[in-house]
């Protein structure tokens, strides 16, 4: 930023025209000058989207607006990393832009982690974070001081697979919406323990390998919403699966979604055996309501119901070569005829 005149002499209005021209590393640092610099950044309304912060050896706060994404990292000092309120090794910024555009420059400022935290939420207009990813090394951090970092969340991530990390993340950071890496969950003290959680919505998620997870673990989660990926599950656990949900198992569950690790065609006929259902053709839609999303749809697929007449519909995807099964539970009933046309008109 380069300026011949005092720019904060200058009246509101003139202010924020200069600050329209400058890069975002350029108001980022005016901002930090004063109160009313910081005020004039945040009057630019900018529209946020979501934010997610990564915590490993260092802590990473990924920001989402309209046209830039901003990737901060913030390297700590060696040892141990107890001191959020001490001034970071290192502030980096990297920016990507709508259209295309890489940048990566040095911050300075003088601020500590809690401040820039803090900083950033004033002028960007965010009060939660909609994703916590724990990864490896989050012990070298004080774990009371990460909670009061950061107290307002929606998601949490635990992705380090050391015992005592998921064990103190569980503790301090709980939420109601969690994704857990395979190993992570095969490594847990108690793993029924946690699946039984109220959750609203679970993800047990494995890339490379098939998951560990069998049908029993699957019995037990209490979740809305289980997405489960890379499971080797025969078709015969399967329609075991389907006749226990029928019999009553998983009651909360509204959706499951399952990616499975072998792409082999899965036999229909073998998962519905003993299973009284109806078949859809393909180009077949069916509306339901839903308090997950504002309307749902299933083509084609199955339908079936539970002892208690809830009715559950399966579709078989395929995506990218991987084989997927969605489950959807009707609680709310099916959409009539007038709802289903305003829910057209509304998209």
């Amino acid at each position: 930023m380069t300026t011949s005149f005092p720019l904060l002499n200058l009246p509101s209005e003139a202010i924020l025209h200069v600050i329209k021209s400058m890069d975002f590393g350029e108001f980022i640092s005016f901002s930090l000058l004063s109160k009313r610099a910081k005020k004039s950044v945040g009057s630019m309304n900018w529209k946020y989207i979501c934010s997610i912060v990564y915590i490993s050896s260092e802590i990473r706060l990924y920001i989402a607006l309209d046209t830039t994404r901003m990737d901060w990292t913030f390297k700590l000092r060696k040892g141990r990393a107890g001191g959020l309120s001490l001034l970071p090794k290192k502030v980096e910024l990297r920016l990507l832009t709508d259209p295309p555009g890489n940048v990566k420059r040095r911050m300075k400022g003088g601020l500590n982690i809690k401040e820039w935290i803090s900083h950033l939420k004033q002028i960007f207009h965010f009060s939660k974070f909609h994703f916590l990813k724990f990864d490896e090394n989050t012990s070298r951090f004080d774990i009371k001081e990460l909670r009061t970092l950061f107290c307002s969340y929606d998601k949490v991530d635990i992705l380090s697979d050391n015992r005592s990390d998921v064990k103190s993340i569980l503790k301090h950071f709980p939420s109601r919406h969690m994704l857990f890496e395979d190993d992570v969950f095969k490594n847990l003290e108690n793993p029924h323990q946690v699946l039984i959680q109220n959750y609203d919505d679970l993800e047990i998620r494995q890339v490379t390998r098939q998951s560990t997870l069998t049908l029993d673990d699957l019995l037990v989660i209490n979740s809305r919403t289980i997405n489960i990926s890379n499971i080797g599950w025969t078709e015969k656990e399967l329609n075991r699966f389907l006749k226990l949900w029928i019999k009553g198992s998983n009651p909360r569950m509204e959706r499951l979604r399952i990616h499975f690790f072998s792409r082999e065609p899965l036999k229909k006929s073998d998962i519905f055996k003993g299973i009284k259902c109806t078949e859809f053709p393909p180009e077949h839609t069916r509306w339901f309501k839903s308090d997950i999303e504002k309307e749902c749809t299933v083509k084609g697929g199955y339908d079936f119901n539970r002892c208690d007449g809830t009715k559950a519909s399966i579709e078989f995807k395929i995506f990218d070569n991987r084989k997927y099964l969605d489950m959807n539970v009707h609680y709310l009933g099916e959409v009539d005829e007038m709802e289903k046309m305003i829910l057209l008109m509304c998209l």
